[in-house]
């Protein structure tokens, strides 16, 4: 299985996980996802999908690790003064026009 495959693989695996969620009008996070993808893993009967399960769930839960670090490190940031003008001092780049 080529590089494209996997990944077009990987992207039907986390659609029809979501799907399921979404026909069950439950919440959708990434412990949930991981949930029914482990779910999914124990009734697959094709050893190749199921392979392809567990390597989803190592993916994302790799992510979600990696994402809480970082959120983390960014809410430490936050506490300092987080707003900043995209314009410089001016509201507008040029300050004589107006609308």
């Amino acid at each position: 299985m080529n590089r494209s495959e996997k990944d077009q693989l990987t992207d039907e695996i986390i659609g029809e996980a979501v799907l399921s969620l979404l026909r069950e009008k439950g919440p959708i996070n990434m412990r949930v996802l991981i949930a029914r993808l482990r779910s999914m893993e124990t009734s697959e009967s094709d050893p190749q999908r199921r392979e392809a399960i567990a390597r989803v769930i190592a993916e994302i839960s790799a992510t979600t690790v990696s994402g809480r670090r970082n959120g983390a490190r960014e809410r430490k940031e936050w506490n300092g003064d987080n707003v900043h003008s995209l314009f410089g001092e001016s509201a507008s780049p040029d300050s004589s026009k107006k609308h």
